[in-house]
């Protein structure tokens, strides 16, 4: 391909060099719009990863290959300009590229069995097998004998395989790569579809067939148990990798009680939905967790008709009682004590197994299996309303096996529990309690002058907040909710993880502090309490103060009581995730800088270290490859038209651009010489907008190469000074210019784009030679030099030769710059032949920025 690249760039150049212009000014548009892309991409994900903003890895991947792609073209763009150099940059960007998508390929996934495990088999040990939290029930039965419920685990590797089988995967990552969690009208529509998308799927046959040998075997097991001949139940459990682990996805994922064996399969693929609800792809893409690192296990459990249930924390979570452990308990099932639907018993232990407390709960309601199946809230008998929901016994062994198994796992453990109408107890979870500092007491905020709507509220999460009150009662007023708001809501559910980035603070009415949404409060640091006096009072719209520390609510903003540290204190745990870590690692390889140097001497695509150094060169290189265009041999052959500009130059254009880019306009038969009407390129215009000035002295001598044709005469040779060989030459288009300029003894080179889109225009200027002595050339130099840096240029003087460059600014200032380029080449033509030494190159320099174009000495005639 190179050499066959490299015969058709040399053949055109000597048989048709017009056409290789053509091509390779195509070929420096589309680079710098693969430019223009590759920077934006870029800046997406710097951003990304210095402002921490939480998306999906899948639109960190999406906008990594657009990036990446972008270079690509931009390298391939510059090898169809110089096809007999720079090919090492395509192996450097291929190096680059593999290492960020080794970063962010997603894991290997096994289709392979097993596809169900038991609680007391070894696999269902290990995490990445099962789940969070079947791994830690399986700990619970094999390493300490606790009572866990009869079960089997479906894995995730049943999981790959259902995914797989179904094309999901692709779908699925398609769906979060253009997922944005703070638009909830986007979160909702994205998380439905991919919900119905799960549960259109079909079980693939082998796994369907071991669900239902799993499930045959279980009820086996469970009969022998069974006290009566009702149809046997499962209760059907999410158990996510990473779930329950060092963030707690509390409550996020779906579990689904009271399943009949003919509904299972459906029940798996709900469960498997869940994943995608958007409470959950909340919740992880705000903790910067990946989609692949938390594939779905299911839980297939005996269903426990349950007298009682709830919830043990072994330790205190504000730090007020490090010894202390706390017991939750609520008639029926315990999904009214996680939901926060019911105010549970609250049973404190000491380390000694003394209770400490006993406290009743308003249970004037019970979670309990429907009739059919699922669950339904069924009114509590009078008279066991306020009384305790929990024996003396069951908590002294609550206490000790909870215990147990904290010392086990080396950290304090927050654990659901279910007490069964036989009077026999159960473990149903277990997983790490994320337990907070207590924050600091603020003086004097109980002063008399301060009256508080609300009092006495339990701490869920310390802190302090002020906000516009807001009222949610109803799951679809979460989208309503303003930015820093302090919310009050009649229990915790855990679908408000949707929209906790928009709150300042809650106030719960009913519940817990041992609720999901009162662990997915302490995690993100969301102040709150619950069961406050006076919530009645609260309205929508008021200003309030929410200080968690005291259980209280006071009206307006009281800023005394706030400090620098109040309110949320989340902000460590999305920064220390996997998507930073590996945003930080694309940065390193997409974003750093090596070659900011044009000029250095190792500026070379072996000096790459970044796909930004590729970018930077290939740009720099393809802007030199094309300022220097007009100096080559070849350049101003065929189909180069004079143009007539009204001065007395010689001046000769070539038109590379086509349609609306055309740098003349249509022009009737075959005409070789035009005037200034024909010329539609802008930026040329305005150059010749500014030679034309008229206070600019143009005397009768013709400006052509005169140094060239000097050399050709004094040699013995005949030729006519009109010749196009000593002509200036332009190649054109309607935005883009490249001229060299050939002005007596000296000789001018202006590369430009004059576009619309201002990120891609520039203007690269050279200035060199002179027919005056070597003084009077510097002091033209420094001249000029001062007047290209006072209308914006920046410039860089060596001797009599001058380079500048502009970049990044709109159309109309590129003109405006143009024009008084022109005025100053023109002012400037013999300037070298009557400076003299002394003169005051500054008061030069100002004069003309003053609007004095002609320095000529006065001759007196």
């Amino acid at each position: 391909m190179l050499i066959k690249n490299l015969f058709r760039h040399w053949t055109y150049q000597v048989f048709a060099p017009g056409t290789v212009l053509r091509e390779k000014y195509e070929a420096f548009k589309r680079l710098l719009g693969h430019d223009r892309a590759a920077h934006e991409h870029l800046a997406v994900l710097e951003d990304l990863y210095y402002n921490q903003r939480q998306v999906d890895l899948e639109f960190v991947v999406r906008t990594y290959e657009a990036f990446s792609g972008a270079v690509a073209d931009m390298v391939q763009e510059l090898l169809a300009m110089c096809p007999n150099g720079y090919w090492s940059l395509k192996d450097y960007h291929k190096k680059f590229d593999f290492y960020v998508r080794f970063i962010l390929a997603p894991p290997k996934f096994d289709f392979s069995p097993p596809f169900i495990l038991t609680l007391e088999q070894d696999l269902c040990l290990n995490e990445d097998n099962v789940g969070g939290k079947a791994a830690v029930l399986s700990r619970l039965k094999q390493a300490l004998g606790l009572p866990v419920p009869q079960g089997f685990v479906i894995t995730t590797r049943a999981f790959h395989l259902f995914m797989e089988a179904g094309n999901l995967y692709p779908f699925v990552r398609q769906q979060l790569a253009a997922l944005d969690i703070d638009e909830p009208a986007n979160l909702a529509a994205t998380a439905l579809t991919i919900e119905k998308a799960v549960l259109a799927a079909s079980l693939p046959e082998e796994l369907a067939k071991e669900i239902e040998a799993g499930l045959v075997r279980l009820e086996a097991v469970a009969a022998g148990f069974k006290k009566d001949n009702s149809p046997f139940r499962f209760a059907m459990r999410s158990s996510a990798v990473r779930e329950d682990g060092d963030v707690s996805f509390a409550g996020q994922y779906l579990s689904l009680m009271n399943v009949n064996m003919a509904d299972v399969d459906l029940a798996y693929k709900r469960v498997i939905a869940s994943k995608y609800s958007p409470a959950a792809l909340s919740y992880r893409i705000r903790s910067g967790i990946p989609d692949h690192d938390t594939p779905m296990a299911v839980l297939v459990l005996e269903m426990i008709e349950a007298r009682a249930a709830g919830v043990i924390y072994t330790r205190d979570v504000n730090g007020r009682d490090p010894g202390s452990l706390t017991i939750y308990s609520a008639w029926g099932l315990g999904g009214s004590v996680v939901d926060g639907r019911v105010t549970p018993d609250m049973i404190r232990v000491d380390q000694n197994g003394g209770i400490t407390s006993a406290r009743t709960g308003a249970k004037d309601r019970r979670l309990v299996p429907d009739g059919g199946q699922g669950t339904c809230m069924a009114n509590t008998n009078r008279g066991k309303r306020r009384a305790l929901s929990i024996g003396t016994r069951e908590i002294i062994t609550l206490n000790k096996w909870a215990r147990t198994v904290e010392q086990y796992f080396k950290t304090p453990q927050d654990m659901e529990w279910c007490l069964s109408t036989g009077r026999e107890l159960f473990f149903l979870q277990s997983r790490s309690l994320k337990a907070r500092d207590p924050v600091e007491k603020t003086q004097s905020v109980s002063a008399p002058d301060l009256s508080p709507f609300c009092r006495g509220g339990q701490i869920i999460c310390a802190g302090k907040a002020a906000g516009p009150l807001f009222k949610l009662n109803r799951l679809e007023q979460l989208k309503d909710i303003p930015e820093h708001a302090v919310v009050a809501a009649p229990f915790g559910l855990p679908q408000y993880t949707a929209a906790i980035h928009r709150m300042a603070g809650i106030i719960l009415e009913t519940g817990s502090a041992a609720g999901h949404f009162a662990s997915i409060a302490r995690e993100f640091g969301l102040p709150a309490i619950i069961c406050p006096e006076g919530f009645d009072t609260l309205e929508s719209g008021s200003m309030v103060t929410l200080d968690a520390d005291a259980g209280r609510v006071y009206p307006g903003e009281i800023k005394s009581l706030l400090s620098p540290s109040s309110g949320r204190s989340d902000q460590d745990g999305f920064a220390n995730s996997t998507l930073m870590d590996k945003l930080g690692f694309i940065i390193r390889f997409c974003a750093d800088l090596k070659l900011t140097d044009p000029d250095a001497w190792d500026f070379s695509p072996e000096a790459c270290r970044s796909m930004h150094d590729i970018i930077r060169f290939v740009h720099e290189t393809a802007v030199r490859e094309m300022f220097f265009l007009g100096q080559r041999r070849g350049t101003r052959k065929k189909g180069a038209k004079q143009l007539m500009s009204g001065l007395p130059m010689l001046f000769y254009i070539l038109d590379v651009g086509a349609g609306k880019d055309a740098g003349l306009f249509s022009l009737p038969g075959k005409r070789s010489v035009l005037g200034m009407a024909d010329l539609a390129c802008v930026p040329l215009k305005a150059l010749f907008k500014g030679l034309s000035h008229p206070d600019i002295c143009w005397d009768e001598a013709n400006h052509f190469d005169w140094e060239s044709y000097d050399k050709i005469v004094m040699a013995g040779g005949i030729i006519s000074p009109d010749s196009p060989q000593f002509g200036s030459y332009a190649v054109v288009s309607r935005t883009y210019m490249n001229l060299n300029l050939r002005f007596g003894y000296h000789f001018v080179i202006l590369d430009c784009i004059c576009a619309p889109s201002k990120e891609d225009n520039y203007i690269l200027f050279r200035f060199s030679g002179g027919g005056g002595n070597s003084g009077g050339r510097w002091r033209r130099a420094r001249f000029i030099a001062g007047v290209l840096e006072k209308i914006g240029f920046v410039t860089q003087v060596t001797s009599d030769l001058i380079d500048g460059r502009i970049m990044g600014v709109d159309d109309a200032r590129i003109q405006e710059i143009l024009d008084q380029t022109g005025r100053l080449l023109g002012a400037t033509k013999l300037m070298d032949m009557y400076l003299k030494d002394g003169e005051n190159m500054e008061e030069y320099v100002s004069a003309f920025m003053n609007g004095q174009y002609d320095f000529r000495p006065f001759t007196g005639e």
